[in-house]
């Protein structure tokens, strides 16, 4: 068994994580923003990912992966994300519980909704895209 360290470094990007939790980040980005070099950033979001504390969202145009804070929220409701700006969008709305609520029904589904994404373009990157 695997014996976590709590250090400095890893306190130090998981309250990044929590200090920008609605927003999701490449490991290059959190790099550039931490007291951490760059192997023990990849190292940590790898555990905390392991760990259930981040989330890992693959990247829509073959780009490398993002990275949020994990929430008890964000377990029953999907995702959108944003190609352009990068923005990421709760679901929280009664139309995906619908949605959810068919899949599990007829076609006997449960959607994992801590994985699913669906990637587009948010109101302001599309009208700039215009």
């Amino acid at each position: 068994m695997e014996t976590k360290y709590r250090t400095k470094q890893r306190d130090e990007i998981l309250r990044f994580f929590m200090d920008h939790e609605d927003k999701c980040y490449t490991a290059r980005e959190v790099c550039a923003e931490v007291k951490a070099g760059e192997a023990t950033v990849f190292r940590t979001i790898a555990s905390l990912v392991q760990d259930g504390r981040i989330m890992r969202f693959s990247g829509s145009r073959g780009e490398g992966a993002y990275y949020k804070l994990a929430s008890s929220s964000c377990d029953d409701h999907i995702h959108l994300k944003c190609s352009g700006c990068g923005q990421l969008i709760h679901m929280d709305c009664s139309f995906m519980a619908d949605i959810l609520s068919h899949f599990k029904e007829h076609h006997g589904f449960t959607v994992d909704c801590t994985k699913t994404v669906i990637y587009g373009l948010c109101e302001k990157c599309a009208e700039a895209t215009k």
